[in-house]
């Protein structure tokens, strides 16, 4: 008999969240639309189980008390707030429903940059190098090495991130540390730029792990003049698979190392059932981590991850159904 599954996620709407400001106040970029709620819903009920959809706004605590699910599909960003990844998994552990995905401690790390760059560095992880600048302070270029890279700390789908976050002197440095600081109200990540390749790998699973087939962004098929940055409008405007190579083009040797890069940091941040890493590689071919993302896009079609599993022939609906039986055998269900 199949379990009662409740599927946790925000909705991306046009009206703005409360204290939402520049970008995410129009765009609501980390949010879902209805058809990826009701992709999950269709994936999770083609595996046998009921479904039901909560979304976790103010009221979801209350909904998942009446709801009584067995457990929960956790796609949901949360409310605003420096942790809000971890909001939802909170009330899951409040109310005893086990849940998919990482748990509590690791989505709040690594939606902070800085503070999972400073744990996969510790561990021997290779990261580009960084400085953190908060509200109010300027950088102090002395001891950096340009061209460098700035970013929100705390954002994700790309937000902050444009053709001017590459900047190339101090004043161009200022500039946009200055302008995360007036949009986002959090502190700015400046890195090192990496100028090599860039990959994101996607993985199931805890004690084995399978690895779906990595995605290479080929920034050679975009508009002359753009630099090899993957933005927000990179995401938006060219998201046709041309843009895209998965399975990427590299031998065996560096489809090891990307391999072993990712399943360092996905052990590192105590990563569980899913999760997609992103490594750029430095001038001598090194593979870097730029960030892991243990909560990643579910959009069909879209999202890497449900890219690479059709590019497995796994497909979508085996995708969700691995992710959530590798929470049930966790939990024992």
């Amino acid at each position: 008999m199949g379990l009662k599954v409740a599927v946790l996620f925000n909705l991306r709407r046009e009206t703005p969240r409360p204290g939402d400001t520049g970008e995410r106040a129009s765009l609501q970029a980390e949010y879902d639309t209805q058809d990826t709620v009701d992709a999950l819903v269709a994936a999770i009920e083609a595996a046998g189980h009921a479904a039901v959809a909560v979304e976790a706004d103010a009221a979801c605590a209350c909904r998942l008390k009446r709801e009584k699910p067995d457990i929960a599909f956790n796609v949901a960003e949360g409310l605003p707030g420096g942790g809000r990844e971890a909001q939802v998994p909170v009330l899951c552990e409040m109310a005893g429903i086990p849940y998919t995905g990482s748990g509590v401690l690791t989505l709040a790390l690594c939606l902070d940059k800085a503070m999972t760059k400073r744990v996969l560095l510790q561990s021997g992880v290779p990261s580009p190098g960084f400085r953190v600048w908060r509200p109010g302070e300027s950088p102090d270029v002395e001891a950096l090495r340009f061209p460098l890279f700035v970013k929100p700390v705390r954002e994700g789908s790309s937000m902050g991130v444009s053709p001017s976050s590459v900047v190339c002197d101090a004043r161009e440095l200022r500039a946009q540390v200055a302008a995360v600081h007036a949009a986002y109200a959090q502190p700015a990540l400046v890195e090192e730029f990496l100028p090599g390749r860039e990959f994101t790998v996607g993985m199931v699973g805890n004690a084995d792990v399978t690895f779906l087939p990595i995605t290479e962004i080929d920034y050679g098929q975009v508009p002359a003049g753009y630099p090899p940055v993957y933005t927000y409008q990179f995401k938006k405007e060219w998201d046709e698979d041309r843009f895209y190579a998965c399975p990427a083009r590299v031998d065996a040797t560096l489809l090891a190392r990307l391999r072993s890069t990712a399943l360092t940091t996905y052990r590192a941040v105590d990563c569980l059932d899913v999760g997609r890493v992103d490594i750029r590689l430095d001038a001598d071919g090194v593979p870097h981590v730029l960030e892991i993302n243990p909560l990643p896009g579910m959009a069909p079609g879209f999202s890497d991850l449900p890219r690479q599993a059709d590019a497995a022939g796994i497909g979508y609906a085996r995708l969700v159904r691995r992710i959530l039986e590798a929470a049930m055998t966790r939990y024992g269900l």
